[in-house]
């Protein structure tokens, strides 16, 4: 049995893989100056394509999906993506892991055609990487006031 769980378990490092490598941060295209950049970059997009296949895996759990998306995403994450894709006031309560799952895939350009509701980590990767362009202007924006 111990085998089996190895060999079920090979699956999830190959989706990281692909996740990590190719289909979503693409760090395989990476052409940065120095070693240790590219070093540093890589580490960095590794956590981002864990978070990217734990959004998906939390997607397909019915428990999961139900938990405040406020944990993946942060406070001010959720609500400006909230605003940007919604264009109504926020809500009272913070909306789950499968609004921020549909909502981060749609932000990249899916438009669920086949009618699967089954986002492709490059359009959840796309989602994320503008999601993180708005914030840092967020950001950026509100310290003009200090």
């Amino acid at each position: 049995m111990r085998i089996i769980g190895y060999y079920e378990r090979r699956w999830l490092i190959e989706d990281f893989h692909k996740v990590w490598k190719s289909e979503g941060t693409d760090v395989e295209s990476l052409r940065l100056q120095s070693k240790g950049n590219l070093e540093r970059l890589s580490v960095i997009y590794a956590f981002v394509a864990t978070r990217l296949l734990a959004l998906r895996f939390i997607k397909e759990v019915d428990e999961l999906s139900t938990e405040s998306c406020e944990k993946a995403l942060g406070t001010k994450a959720w609500k400006l993506l909230w605003l940007k894709l919604e264009s109504k006031t926020l809500p009272k309560e913070v909306p789950d892991m499968s609004w921020a799952y549909r909502n981060l895939a749609k932000l990249g350009g899916w438009k669920d055609t086949k009618r699967t509701g089954r986002a492709s980590i490059k359009a959840l990767w796309e989602g994320w990487f503008k999601l993180q362009t708005i914030l840092e202007g967020y950001e950026l924006a509100m310290s003009l006031d200090h």
